[in-house]
């Protein structure tokens, strides 16, 4: 597995970040309407409340923050460089961010318009992504990197998860638009979404990303080549024994149990990796690593109650976990690499220019901010305390508490403004930054 990144391959900074900035802004809102709803939210996952909240996760929060990245990881870690990537991404951001806004309306206010617009828009959405991916993924299919195999393989397979998902919840959407009768493909939506797309596409990024980032050992050579293909190969036999009519309920059973299986072990040796590394104190993205992949181990126990209970309530709580817990925990702290990472390195890139000799350079780079600077260690930590008394509250209003119903909203409303304050200062010392080498050009005419 290859361990460098060439970082000469970064997109332009306005190619990921519109959509990193949408992570706390869908959070706002998520907060806000949690609030106005209080316990009602997650009382049923089929009220008006719960389905918005839902997808305001999904698609604004998850969605963006992955959708940014992969565009960031395919390019440096694979050499697969999207063509025409500005307008890619800024056709998506636009409408993601108007089809998941009216999606989410739709839920709200019942409103077959804002159902039948958001179906719209978002198929164009993810028709452009997954088609300019796509594209890039076979034109560059012999130029990629040696040892991104282990990368590209669940890539891959959270493109077609997310291509399944997105088809799935078209159908749905629209079939509520004009008041068909919805087909029964909701758990499998849930399925493809989360354990698919979303789950893969972690797993691919934690094999290239947790080694360079959090300089752990690189994880064991069978797990990283065979783990992704076993869960695509779980997922379709799930979707065929739930399509078809007859089969022992025991055979799905079966093959979810493999399924919470395997997504166990990757969380057991990725908690071993970050145990074991190398340096002994953790940063706060080490830390939300560690709360997401607790959280991943708490979902075998809640899968078990949830099939063998029955309860209403293991479900939400589950739900709940791996949307909030699990993958919310790791999208929020890859943030605090990647955001300032990306800052800094297009200020580095501000600072070279044609026949600059190294005593110019050095004086660019004494009014550079180091990357450690640009978000405050405290300042991230303490977020990452705001994000897991919020996850926490949420499974217990999933629960049925009703106190961690009125406190949910206003805790993700705090753990949002502290991630949107702790972006917004980064974004400060970026362009503090190049104001800093606009005047060194001004007082130095040698350096220009």
């Amino acid at each position: 597995m290859q361990r460098a990144l060439d970082f000469d391959k970064t997109p332009a900074l306005g190619v990921p970040l519109p959509f990193f900035l949408n992570v706390p802004l869908f959070a706002l809102l998520a907060g806000l309407l949690a609030t106005w709803a209080g316990p009602q939210a997650f009382a049923s996952r089929w009220n008006g409340a719960a389905l918005a909240l839902t997808h305001l996760w999904t698609l604004g929060i998850l969605g963006s923050a992955m959708l940014g990245a992969l565009l960031q990881i395919l390019a440096v870690a694979c050499n697969v460089p999207v063509g025409a990537i500005r307008a890619v991404s800024g056709l998506t951001h636009v409408l993601l961010t108007t089809g998941t806004l009216l999606l989410a309306a739709g839920f709200l206010g019942w409103w077959p318009a804002a159902w039948i617009s958001a179906t719209v828009l978002l198929g164009l959405a993810f028709a452009v992504y997954l088609a300019a991916v796509s594209l890039a993924l076979w034109q560059r299919r012999h130029q990629v990197y040696r040892g991104a195999r282990e990368i590209l393989v669940p890539v891959r397979g959270a493109l077609i998860a997310l291509a399944c998902t997105v088809l799935i919840g078209l159908t749905l959407a629209w079939s509520l638009g004009l008041g068909w009768p919805l087909p029964d493909w909701i758990d499998t939506h849930v399925l493809w979404g989360l354990a698919g797309w979303g789950g893969l596409l972690l797993m691919g990024m934690s094999f290239q990303l947790l080694p360079i980032f959090q300089v752990t050992e690189l994880y064991p050579k069978p797990l990283s080549r065979w783990l992704p293909l076993l869960i695509a190969g779980l997922m379709l036999a799930w979707t065929a024994l739930d399509a078809s009519a007859g089969m022992p309920r025991l055979m799905r059973e079966t093959v979810e149990l493999l399924l919470v299986g395997a997504y166990t072990l990757w969380a057991g040796v990725t908690l071993r990796l970050l145990w074991t590394r190398k340096r002994p104190t953790p940063e706060t993205t080490t830390l939300f690593w560690y709360a997401g992949m607790f959280a991943l181990l708490a979902c075998a126990p809640l899968w078990i109650w949830m099939t063998h209970g029955p309860s209403p309530q293991a479900g939400r709580m589950l739900g709940v976990v791996l949307i909030t817990g699990v993958l919310g925990s790791v999208v929020n702290g890859m943030l605090y690499k990647i955001v300032p990472f990306l800052l800094w390195k297009h200020a580095q890139d501000a600072v070279i220019v044609p026949d600059q000799d190294p005593g110019q350079a050095r004086i660019y780079l004494k009014v550079l901010p180091k990357m450690a600077t640009y978000i405050g260690e405290r300042a991230a930590r303490l977020q990452w305390g705001a994000h897991v008394a919020m996850m926490l509250c949420w499974t217990l209003a999933a629960a049925g508490w009703p106190p961690a119903g009125l406190l949910a909203g206003p805790l993700l409303i705090v753990s949002a403004t502290g991630l949107a304050w702790n972006i917004g200062w980064a974004l400060r010392r970026y362009r503090k930054a190049l104001q800093a080498m606009a005047m060194l050009r001004d007082s130095h005419p040698e350096l220009r």
